[in-house]
């Protein structure tokens, strides 16, 4: 029994096909999810069109029968449909800063707390259709609001959703994980009568419809809670963080009560997940390679070129000598920047915050440099302060929570750079004291959703979950001896 995973990520879209009988993912397909060109600046779109093509074409490559289909992805960000379904519009993603554009000397997001004395963080897909009501960017002829999850189970079912699991639901802003209810007075200024439908609640592991072949596809589930189904066994013990284009920490537990700093998310009916996010954990690592890349460049110098790759949240290790940098040569310079901070004494380290683009609390808040001393403004040190920044953002999510960590003896760590970049393994270790624990599987939340698929299509029972996870996890280790 094979069980198709389909991630809707930032940066790629994924597919894991999981062999259930033995424990293995045995195909994968990735392809570039690129961002759609905007005059807006505030604006971050992709073409919600494409992404299906792609998503057709990966699937319709794989060599062996699926069982189920679940699709997992990027939450918060919406796209409008017609009443056919088709897609009006960009998906305004969750990188997307509308609420925060002035419109008649104030803002969607200030405008809706006035309101309803509630401040929902920018980039929540709410807020994006609040700021797209007040700037008149809502297109003629919208009958629906979705996220890009549910778009592309639509597409593979033959239908637009009414319905979407509560891990992607949650996300747009104004629902009630524990109630499951939405609050009424946020909607009801943010969808008067005339607008757009909106979402309602599905149950946990509830099938959406089947594929023109017959093929049950799951109702889609957001890749944070993917990506724990899939990597976490032993949710009690273990928390999972993830660091990609953002970052995030993830604790499990069965308690409503939440710290302010962190967002409460509902787990597939199990509990919740306690996560605290932060925007640009590899965005911020691309901005400096940026920087080091447009030095290299006027100085017509060259970098260390060795073992290891670049990716969008960091690169490989790797030594030795190279030719200069040339246009678009990234790879080499994220090589660079990893000797560099391994060779580098550090006599007073910098303190970098990486908050370059806000917080979900603070939007206006923006990173900075300090610490600088006659010796130490070398790029070794400044690669390893962005390294600490990125990871202190995450670590400081246990003040003031410090219960919810208390029973915790490991970290699952995922994401390219944990596993191409040491420095960053390196510095979770430090930071939090506990054992450390890297999957050498791709694709995490891609197999997650295989596994929450083949639930919800009864082709496994949950009780069987936590003893694939760990065949998962021991092949991945074999294939990477």
């Amino acid at each position: 029994m094979y069980a198709l995973g389909i991630d809707i990520g930032t940066t790629n879209l994924n597919l894991s096909l999981v062999d259930l009988d033995g424990g293995r993912i045995v195909e994968r397909r990735s392809a570039p999810n690129k961002r759609v060109p905007s005059a807006d600046e505030y604006a971050f779109q992709q073409d919600p069109a494409g992404i299906v093509a792609s998503v057709r074409e990966m699937a319709a490559s794989v060599s062996r029968p699926v069982s189920s289909i679940c699709v997992t992805g990027q939450v918060h960000g919406i796209l409008y449909v017609d009443a056919d379904g088709r897609p009006l519009s960009p998906l305004y993603n969750w990188l997307d800063r509308r609420g925060m554009e002035s419109v008649d000397g104030t803002t969607a997001q200030k405008r809706l707390a006035e309101r309803t004395g509630r401040t929902m963080p920018v980039g929540y897909g709410l807020l994006t259709h609040y700021a797209n009501r007040l700037l008149g960017r809502v297109p003629s002829g919208a009958r629906a609001i979705l996220g890009i999850n549910e778009f592309v189970t639509g597409s593979l079912i033959g239908r637009t959703l009414d319905r979407t699991d509560a891990s992607n639901l949650g996300p747009f802003g104004a629902f009630d994980p524990v109630t499951g209810i939405h609050d009424r007075n946020l909607l009801n200024e943010i969808l008067p009568p005339g607008s757009p439908a909106f979402l309602s609640l599905a149950p946990p592991f509830e099938l959406a419809g089947t594929t023109p072949s017959g093929i049950p596809v799951a109702h889609s589930v957001g890749d944070n809670q993917a990506g724990f189904f899939g990597l976490v066994p032993r949710p009690a013990s273990t928390c999972l963080i993830s660091i990609g284009t953002s970052g995030q920490i993830s604790v499990f537990s069965h308690s409503t009560s939440c710290s302010p700093t962190m967002e409460l998310r509902p787990y597939l009916g199990l509990g919740y997940l306690h996560v605290g996010a932060t925007l640009c954990a590899g965005k911020a690592y691309e901005t400096l390679e940026r920087f080091f890349r447009s030095v290299l460049e006027l100085s017509g110098a060259g970098a260390g070129a060795g073992a290891g790759a670049g990716t969008g949240a960091g690169a490989g290790a790797g030594a030795g000598a190279g030719g200069p940098i040339g246009s678009g040569d990234d790879e080499a310079v994220f090589r660079m920047m990893a000797e560099a901070a391994s060779s580098s004494p550090v006599p007073s380290p910098l303190i970098v915050d990486t908050a370059i683009n806000g917080t979900r609390a603070d939007p206006e808040r923006r990173g900075s440099i300090r610490g600088i001393a006659m010796d130490n403004l070398t790029v070794g040190n400044l690669v390893r302060g962005a390294v600490d920044g990125i990871v202190r953002e995450l670590a400081d999510f246990r003040t003031g929570t410090e219960s919810l960590f208390s029973g915790l003896d490991s970290i699952v760590a995922t994401g390219s750079a944990v596993r191409k970049n040491p420095l960053f393994a390196e510095t979770l270790g430090r930071e939090f004291g506990l054992e450390l624990r890297i999957p050498e599987i791709d694709g995490a939340a891609a197999m997650g959703a295989a596994l929450i698929g083949a639930t919800a299509a009864g082709t496994i029972r949950l009780g069987e979950v936590e003893g694939l996870v760990d065949a998962l996890w021991n092949n991945g280790r074999r294939r990477n001896e």
